[in-house]
């Protein structure tokens, strides 16, 4: 049996474990958790995930959420040698820097983009706020540090980092356009991305439905 993957398709960190799993061939199947209607947190959600996020991986008697951890553990087990070496290279300072980047968008960035989806569709939030925005470009800055030093955000060619981190800009565009005058590197990186086959095929779709959904969350605060 194929692993199974619950996810939605305007969650940046689900896509990028479906992603990933395009890149290596490997077969999903996908079981949609509505965000809006509050499944991820229903009983039968937190047996699987105490933590009551999305995505929830299932393969055979072994389960595993959190996105970054997801992904190690598809490559680790279905992946070839090659690519788990592009992807997650076994060199040590070059895998801590892909953990770095990870653990930047985990701790730091994709907050950043949850407090301005979590308030509007739970709450009364009617748009980003100033200061939304400031601690967003913040995190565009660490970014176009990152990017000093790699032609990708933690090697000069496509890791794990590229697509967790990279989920979360182009979808944190929603909230908070990136000024490419400011952050030549960063818009140089995500256009890169955008043009790869598994971004176009599952995130920017994906980034379209976001954008659909919170803009509507939006106009209906502001009435």
């Amino acid at each position: 049996m194929a692993p199974l993957l619950y996810k939605s398709n305007t969650s940046p960190p689900a896509n990028a474990v479906r992603m990933l799993a395009d890149i290596i061939g490997l077969h999903l199947d996908l079981k949609d958790v509505s965000i809006p209607n509050m499944e991820h947190k229903s009983p039968e959600h937190l047996k699987r995930n105490p933590m009551g996020t999305i995505p929830t991986l299932i393969d055979g008697d072994f389960i595993i959420s959190e996105s970054h951890a997801t992904m190690k553990y598809l490559l680790s087990v279905y992946s070839d040698y090659e690519l788990r070496e592009s992807l997650y290279p076994s060199d040590v300072r070059t895998r801590a820097v892909v953990d770095q980047c990870m653990f930047f968008n985990a701790g730091v960035f994709f907050p950043k983009l949850l407090g301005c989806v979590l308030p509007a569709v739970f709450g009364d939030l009617d748009g980003p706020t100033e200061q939304h925005k400031a601690e967003i470009d913040a995190a565009y800055s660490v970014l176009e540090a990152y990017l000093k030093d790699h032609k990708y955000i933690a090697a000069d060619h496509l890791t794990l980092a590229d697509l967790s981190v990279g989920a979360t800009a182009i979808s944190i565009q929603v909230a908070h356009k990136l000024d490419a005058t400011k952050f030549p590197l960063t818009a140089a990186w995500i256009s890169s991305l955008e043009d790869h086959p598994s971004f176009k095929k599952i995130l920017l779709p994906g980034v379209q439905l976001l954008n659909e959904f919170v803009n509507a969350a939006w106009q209906k605060n502001r009435k």
